[in-house]
């Protein structure tokens, strides 16, 4: 009697996904050190003009125009990335890579209280314990030196975890509907930052960069290919092809993956209540995961890809 197996999982999209998630846990000890070197404004600069120029040529390859369509929500889409780039680099500067990686992903949990706000929809008893859970957490992580030494550069990636989560919001319902173009809402996206950054910035990477050494030189392709160019496009291809829950779970480690490589490779010291904060930090952004999906699932509402965007992605 014949049996039936049914088809294997492929590992590929899963280990993409991880693989994105320890290049943006990354970043944040690379654009210190660059900073340091360069000044915030070059960096950003350097980060986002090289990317708007191939997801630009990317655009103009395909097939079929749709660039116009996504100008207005791309520009406001842009406007909250920017910010939120923005927010993180001065912010990694004035604090330890460690605390940026970890206080980001906050955004994890702020993207369904602002969902609530703007819908009138009540969060759940396990998000409303995740957040909490979490403000420990933070409270042992960057205060436990004593709450007078408070970083200011935490503070600003808390706001930044603000500006992330609204913008998960945004690209949320800027993308809702079956004519999404998704390439197109990212170039617009970055265009607007290297737009922005240039005019901050350019002076700096001109008069900068020629003084890099080679290892600097690769932090600035990292930053700009690496946290940008290609981890956008993985991000795409790897969620078209699962879950939008098994993706957001292992772009969920993020935070884990940068308290690692603050640790491991930059050698950065948080001190044993700082660890413990840290660990209550990941448990209560692990919760809300789980209790954001459920929330989110209780409204009827899967976020799935449009059939049409997984092909133009496929075609990418």
């Amino acid at each position: 009697m014949p049996t039936s197996l049914s088809p294997r999982r492929s590992p590929l999209p899963d280990l993409a996904l991880l693989g994105i998630a320890a290049v943006w846990g990354g970043s944040y000890l690379a654009a210190q050190e660059l900073a340091a070197t360069l000044g915030v404004a070059a960096v950003l600069c350097a980060r986002f003009l090289p990317a708007a120029v191939v997801l630009g040529a990317l655009v103009c390859a395909r097939r079929g125009p749709r660039l116009r369509a996504s100008l207005g929500a791309g520009s406001i889409l842009g406007a909250l990335r920017a910010a939120t780039i923005a927010l993180e680099t001065v912010g990694v500067t004035m604090t330890s890579a460690t605390n940026a990686g970890l206080l980001i992903g906050l955004s994890i949990l702020i993207t369904p209280v602002l969902e609530s706000w703007s819908t009138g929809r009540r969060l759940t008893p396990g998000l409303i314990g995740s957040v909490l859970l979490a403000l420990c957490g933070i409270a042992l992580l960057v205060g436990g030196a004593g709450f007078d030494a408070l970083n200011p550069g935490d503070g600003l990636i808390l706001i930044a975890a603000v500006t992330r989560a609204a913008l998960g919001v945004a690209e949320a319902r800027a993308t809702r509907g079956r004519g999404a173009d998704l390439l197109g809402l990212t170039a617009v996206e970055v265009a607007l930052g290297a737009l922005l950054f240039s005019a901050w910035g350019g002076v700096g990477v001109v008069a900068g960069l020629p003084a890099l050494s080679a290892g600097q030189w690769g932090l600035v392709l990292y930053l700009s290919l690496g946290c940008t160019v290609l981890a956008f496009l993985g991000q795409l291809w790897a969620t078209s092809r699962t879950s939008a829950s098994r993706a957001g779970l292992m772009l969920g480690s993020e935070p884990g993956w940068a308290l690692l490589i603050g640790a491991v490779i930059g050698g950065e010291r948080i001190g044993l209540v700082g660890w413990i904060g840290a660990g209550i930090l990941l448990v209560a952004m692990a919760w809300g995961r789980r209790a954001e999906g459920r929330w989110r699932g209780q409204a009827g509402t899967p976020v799935r890809a449009a059939p049409e965007d997984v092909a133009e992605l496929r075609r990418v």
